[in-house]
Parts: structure tokens; C-alpha cells; sequence
């Protein structure tokens, strides 16, 4: 078989507000041509690292070197100031040039008019949708599929992680459906001892939400149907919430969170762990990073949960502006550049594009080459992403406000720790949503 890993939202109720009040102006970003014909753009991310903020420093000097006229000044700020500071800027007209954005991120300055559809579809176009994974595509369409709200340009992915040192002991191989995990997981279970099938997550989270939507997804349920009316309660939803139910019988008990899923995997207290590309490191860190594989949920179909970061190009700036910013994204996507950015957290950060994750400057990193076995699996991942609110090539701007509320994963909580009727978790979860997109 082919084997095949939180994300940060914008507060939409304050973007939306300001977008009110900044749609339609002409925004007057940061930068400009001097009276030498020079153009200054710059660019804010959130590589605040020095040795990070070092290589992108790396790249902005290559690339000035290559162009002739144009700077680049780098901003980076911390995650924390990074959604208000978004805001912030947006709502004056002062937008960077470019931003990295998650996709959710994305989405939401998308709605507010901060990013410029058209420079963002030019860059995808010179560099050819065929040449990213269809997942790391599909994830950062706009609300009506018409578009994109940022070039991706790198990723990290979910799913589950295996030992399979662990499950060859035991006489198994690595799992490809959802019947698989939860025979592997019934046999590795001895609370007892405090060893346990499988490490996943069950508390009121966002990390409870991504790990179950990829259940949910692999099923065929999802929180809108393309027309965006509200799927919670369907018979495929509930199916999965049984099958969650069931499997998280076979973690650690109570509520459970990312550190415990991490501990007990890294801890070798079970086989099996649902959690992102982050992992890695503390895997190499314990010694069995050579006994990996990184498997899909797979009832329907497989589905990795992830995020894409991606570049947004501000609007209202001017030509030479614009198309300063476009060459810039589109020198970060040529794939040297690409893969000298995911080298600054190898392991973490994973390719969105096919032919960085087989190229030997990639593969070959010393930092990389322990995860080397695992680079099909990661790229069948990227491949297979999916989402919640993604749905029929539209991806709907209200899965931000679902999340933020955690009506999915009050329904988790409650149907698993809590012990509460499925039937009516459901009804409840599914008004719940029905009163946010009214």
C-alpha cells in the first residue's frame, strides 16, 4: 500500500467590522519608487528567529541581486501581534506588499479586500497549477472557487503515526483503513499499565476539531454541502463520531490536549498518535524516527488535515509595486529558493510543491535525511489535504467562525468524555452552526 500532521484565525468579527469600513478605498501601502526609479516593497512574516530572519535576509538578497531596482525590506513580528497587527494595517490601507499567511488567515483578508486576487492568480499561473499538490491547491481556493487567497508556499500535515517497530512486535502491518487502527488499537490497550492504542485528542479544541474532521472527511461528511447549507447531523457524520468514540476508548481517558498526545507516542505508551509534522523532532530526539509511517484516516477515501502557508499581495498598490511583489513570490517559489525557506525547520515545514520533495537538496539535508523514509508518505498527505468548510471547489469563510465557537468539538467532548447522547450532540452542534451563518 502507500503510506501515506494548530492554525491561527483571524477574529473575523473584527476583521469583518473593519472591512466595512475599508471597502472600496484605495489602500496606500508601505514602500514605493523613489526618484532614482528604485522600487521598495517589503515583506512581514513571521520568521522572527535570528537565524531564521538570517536566510530570509538570504533570499531577499539573492533576489535583488537578480533584480536590479527593486528592495525588499523584511518585517518580521511575532504570532502574537501577527492577527491584530494584520488588522491593524489593513484597516489603515498600510498592508506590506506581501504577507505570509495561513490559509484561514488568508481567508478572512481575502473577504476584507486586503489581497489582491489577480496578482495572486498571475503568480500561480507562471508557476503552473500542476506543479503544486492538488491538496495544498484546494485548501486555499476562495469562497467561490473562482481564485486563490495566496500562492502557497510551504506546509505542515496530520495524520496518524505509527511505530511500526511497536506493531511488528505484535505481528502487524501498518494500517490502511479505519477497521485496521481499530484492531491495532484494541490489541496495544492496557490502561493498566498506562499503555494505550492510540494517543488522540478529545478536549474542547481546535486540535480535537482538525483531528476528527479528517475521520469525518474520510467518510464523505463535512460541516457544509457546496450549496453551504449546514451537514453536521447526517448519518455519515454520526458514523464518524461513533467510530471516534470507539477509538478514543483506546487513549489515555478524560479530556485529552497536544501534550498528551505527544508524551504518550514520544513515550512509546502507544503505537499510534494523531498529530501534525511537528512531531518529528521529538521523535528523532527518542531514537525511532527510522520507525515511522505516516498513515491517512481512510473509511471513503484518505484525508490529511494541514495547513498551507501562503504569500498574499496586497491590493491598491501601484503597477510597479505589484509587480515588484509578484517577482518576489514567484522567486521564493522557484525551487531552490523554496527549499532553501523549508530548510529553516526541517521536519516541521513540508513542500507544496512535487518537485522540491524529490529533489536531493531537499532530501539530502542531514537534518532531513532521518525523516527520508517518510517523504512519500508526507507528500501522499499534501496530496490528500482536506478541511472542514471546504467543499465542491468552494471554501467557505464561516468554517473560521465554526471553529472559533467549538461547536465541533463540544460535540466530541461531550459524545466521549462525557458520555452524552449522540443523536442529540448532533442536533445541537448542528443548530449551533445553522445560527452562525444566519
Amino acid at each position: 500500500m502507500k503510506k501515506k500532521v494548530l492554525s491561527v484565525l483571524l477574529i473575523t468579527a473584527m476583521a469583518a467590522t473593519l472591512a466595512a469600513g475599508c471597502a472600496g478605498k484605495e489602500k496606500d501601502t508601505e514602500g514605493g519608487s523613489d526618484k532614482g526609479g528604485t522600487v521598495k516593497i517589503q515583506f512581514m512574516h513571521q520568521q522572527v528567529e535570528q537565524e531564521r530572519q538570517d536566510v530570509v535576509q538570504e533570499l531577499i538578497d539573492g533576489f535583488e541581486a537578480e533584480n536590479e531596482g527593486i528592495t525588499v525590506e523584511s518585517i518580521p513580528v511575532n504570532e502574537d501581534d501577527y492577527d491584530s497587527k494584520i488588522v491593524a494595517l489593513g484597516g489603515s490601507g498600510e498592508l506590506p506588499a506581501i504577507i505570509e499567511y495561513s490559509q484561514d488567515q488568508a481567508k478572512t483578508s481575502v473577504a476584507n479586500q486586503f489581497t489582491s486576487l489577480d496578482a495572486v492568480q498571475a503568480v500561480v499561473d507562471e508557476v503552473g497549477e500542476d506543479a503544486f499538490y492538488e491538496g495544498a491547491l484546494e485548501v486555499t481556493k476562495t469562497e467561490d472557487g473562482s481564485g486563490y487567497v495566496g500562492v502557497p508556499l510551504c506546509s505542515w500535515v496530520q495524520g496518524i503515526w505509527v511505530n511500526t517497530a511497536m506493531l511488528q512486535e505484535k505481528g502487524f502491518d501498518v494500517p490502511e483503513n479505519w477497521d485496521d487502527v481499530l484492531e491495532i488499537a484494541k490489541a496495544f490497550n492496557d490502561p493498566a499499565n498506562k499503555k494505550y492504542g492510540i494517543a488522540m485528542p478529545t478536549s474542547e479544541s481546535a486540535f480535537t476539531e482538525q483531528v476528527f474532521s479528517q475521520f469525518a472527511l474520510s467518510n464523505g461528511a463535512n460541516v457544509f454541502d457546496s450549496d453551504k447549507n449546514v451537514t453536521v447531523n447526517t448519518p455519515e457524520m454520526k458514523e464518524a463520531v461513533e467510530y471516534y468514540k470507539e477509538l478514543a476508548s483506546y487513549s489515555m481517558p478524560g479530556s485529552t490536549e497536544v501534550a498528551d498526545v505527544k508524551d504518550a507516542f514520544v513515550g512509546k505508551n502507544a503505537p499510534m498518535a494523531m498529530y501534525s509534522t511537528y512531531i518529528l523532532g521529538a521523535v528523532n530526539e527518542a531514537g525511532f524516527a527510522g520507525d515511522l509511517a505516516l498513515v491517512l484516516p481512510n473509511q471513503k477515501e484518505q484525508v490529511a488535515y494541514g495547513t498551507i502557508t501562503v504569500l498574499g499581495i496586497a491590493e491598491g498598490m501601484d503597477e510597479a509595486q505589484t509587480d515588484a511583489a509578484k517577482k518576489f513570490v514567484s522567486y521564493l517559489l522557484e525551487k531552490d529558493n523554496n527549499i532553501t525557506w523549508l530548510n529553516m525547520a526541517p521536519g516541521g515545514i513540508q513542500p507544496v510543491l512535487k518537485a522540491v520533495s524529490e529533489d536531493p537538496a531537499f532530501t539530502d539535508m542531514d537534518e532531513r535525511k532521518v525523516y527520508e523514509n517518510l517523504n512519500d508518505d508526507i507528500a501522499v498527505a499534501v496530496e490528500n489535504l482536506q478541511l472542514f468548510g471546504t467543499v465542491g471547489g468552494k471554501n467557505f469563510t464561516e468554517m473560521g467562525d465554526v471553529t472559533n465557537t467549538g461547536a465541533i468539538s463540544k460535540l466530541i467532548n461531550n459524545v466521549v468524555v462525557q458520555n452524552a447522547d449522540v443523536d442529540k450532540e448532533l442536533e445541537t452542534a448542528q443548530s449551533a452552526v445553522e445560527g452562525l451563518i444566519k
